[in-house]
């Protein structure tokens, strides 16, 4: 599982040898081993041919030692990071890419960074008048579960004065419960360093348990879905990473309008790759939205590190001559986003975002 801390250190690094980074997919459910080994071999062997350095050679000969030798063959795909002044990073992914090798002066972190959208962690409270059973998920995957049980209720049947006492002292009790889970599933998400949280059970309990909710808490909440105590952790999993792609589906959609309405009334927004580019060299992005399949090469002032996807004679920040062209300049400016500690949000297939030109920021200012 990789953090966020982790994914920008990796941005962060920087060497005087050169990084090879490689995406490799190890789904053993349509591939055998010796079917993922070949195809990382055809994918290194295209690499050398486009000529690598020694240091780049011997990153990928340490890649492949690590598939041969190390590596458990149990993630569905894994990524590599070697670099010749130490670097040495491996990540296993919660879903199979497509194997891929890139060499350059930094690690290529764009693939992570989307994975890292898309299967962002959450906490799920599964709650009823007696109970509360609590999950996180990261990766697509339960990382730890826990269960509190409360005093046994029972919805009383008989009637009169009596009856409708006890039922008072059940439904006082079942308040008692009902805030203790409350508690419970507070100090979770505060242990777990949680920022979403899912609720699951029945809809007229789960409306008292956000009524019981402190506002901080009850701000997280993501979704909701049915389902009793007895469901197994696999189908609470299936069930939360549906309700968490519809979440941010959602989200997404709401951060393009927010960033495009902000552009066109000369707001806090950038539109297209020109000025959202300008904008981030500017310091002023908060968060970075970017389509999922954008490709575009560009250019890159070697002094002060200015993207532009238009190649000019002078830099217009610190007026260096020495423009470099890059091959892929969302990926760039991807690892500068996550260096200047702001939001990246890889968004899928919003049209929106095309019209705007598949590239927008929501900024400081």
């Amino acid at each position: 599982m990789l953090s966020e801390r982790e994914l920008q250190d990796l941005a962060e690094h920087s060497g005087a040898s050169p990084v090879v980074s490689f995406y490799i997919d190890t789904d053993l459910a349509h591939n055998s081993k010796d079917a993922a080994k070949l195809m990382f071999k055809q994918r290194a062997k295209t690499l050398q041919q486009e000529g690598v350095s020694p240091d780049a050679a011997a990153g990928v000969a340490a890649i492949e030692r690590y598939l041969d030798f190390e590596y458990d063959w149990q993630s569905r795909g894994v990524a590599v990071f070697a670099g010749g002044d130490g670097l040495w990073k491996t990540v296993p992914l919660p879903v199979a890419v497509s194997t891929q090798g890139f060499v350059g002066d930094r690690p290529y972190v764009r693939v992570l960074s989307d994975l890292l959208d898309r299967f962002a962690d959450y906490a799920v409270a599964l709650v009823d008048r007696e109970s509360v059973r609590l999950f996180s998920v990261a990766w697509g995957r339960i990382q730890s579960q826990s269960e509190a049980m409360g005093e046994e209720l029972k919805r009383h049947k008989q009637g009169g004065w009596a009856a409708a006492r006890y039922q008072r002292h059940e439904d006082n009790l079942a308040l008692h419960n009902l805030k203790q889970a409350v508690d419970l599933i507070e100090d979770f998400c505060r242990r777990q360093g949680c920022r979403r949280l899912m609720l699951a059970g029945n809809a007229t309990v789960l409306a008292q348990v956000k009524d019981l909710m402190p506002s901080a808490l009850r701000d997280k909440v993501i979704g909701e879905f049915p389902a009793d105590m007895e469901v197994s952790p696999n189908e609470v999993l299936q069930h939360s990473l549906e309700v968490a792609a519809a979440a941010q589906r959602e989200e997404e959609e709401r951060l393009v309008s927010e960033a495009v309405t902000a552009a066109s009334k000369g707001g806090a927004g950038a539109i297209g790759l020109e000025d959202t580019l300008y904008a981030l060299r500017e310091g002023r992005v908060r968060a970075l939205l970017v389509q999922e399949d954008l490709q575009a090469s560009g250019y890159q002032c070697a002094n002060c590190g200015y993207l532009s996807v238009t190649e000019v004679a002078r830099c217009p920040f610190c007026a260096g001559e020495a423009i470099d062209k890059v091959p892929d300049v969302v990926n760039r400016a991807i690892q500068q986003t996550l260096r200047a500690g702001a939001e990246i949000n890889i968004v899928r297939q919003n049209d929106a975002l095309r019209r705007a030109g598949d590239m927008a920021a929501l900024l400081r200012y």
